[in-house]
């Protein structure tokens, strides 16, 4: 009976490992969007789009904590090591795309406002950060699901 329980609650945070990971990386797509509709926009009809794309940069910094803790309740679940190549790259990966997340965004859309704005700029900035953030964790799902043994 014991066995049939350890799998029913590795399913459910499986579960919600994937689900995260979906929340974490499908609105980066919409931000794509978001920004797209920015650049045919004048100045002064973009506070609601940036305020859209913070928000959603939320629920995605929301939906990868719920990936991180997830994640560290399979590895302990699963019977994986913490020295497993493609656990540690993915950490690694973590790690840089956190870094990556607190610089990439919140530094250009605090421009937005200010005598230092300049639309053009700014979503360039913006859309270049959104790719990178996207690479970043289609990297981490790449090791996540293809789990390479490297070492």
């Amino acid at each position: 009976m014991i066995g049939r329980e350890i799998r029913m609650v590795y399913t459910f945070f499986l579960y919600t490992h994937i689900l995260s990971a979906i929340i974490s990386i499908g609105p980066l797509f919409a931000l794509l969007l978001i920004l797209k509709k920015m650049d045919s926009l004048e100045e002064s009809q973009l506070w609601g789009f940036v305020q859209l794309f913070q928000s959603i940069i939320t629920i995605i910094k929301h939906a990868g904590h719920v990936l991180v803790i997830s994640g560290i309740i399979l590895i302990i679940l699963s019977g994986w090591t913490w020295t497993t190549s493609w656990v540690v790259l993915t950490i690694l990966v973590m790690l840089g795309s956190i870094i990556f997340l607190a610089r990439a965004f919140k530094p250009t859309i605090h421009t937005f406002g200010t005598t230092d704005f300049n639309k053009e700029i700014f979503i360039i900035k913006l859309r270049k950060s959104t790719w990178l953030y996207i690479f970043l964790l289609l990297v981490m799902l790449w090791f996540m699901v293809a789990k390479p043994e490297l070492w």
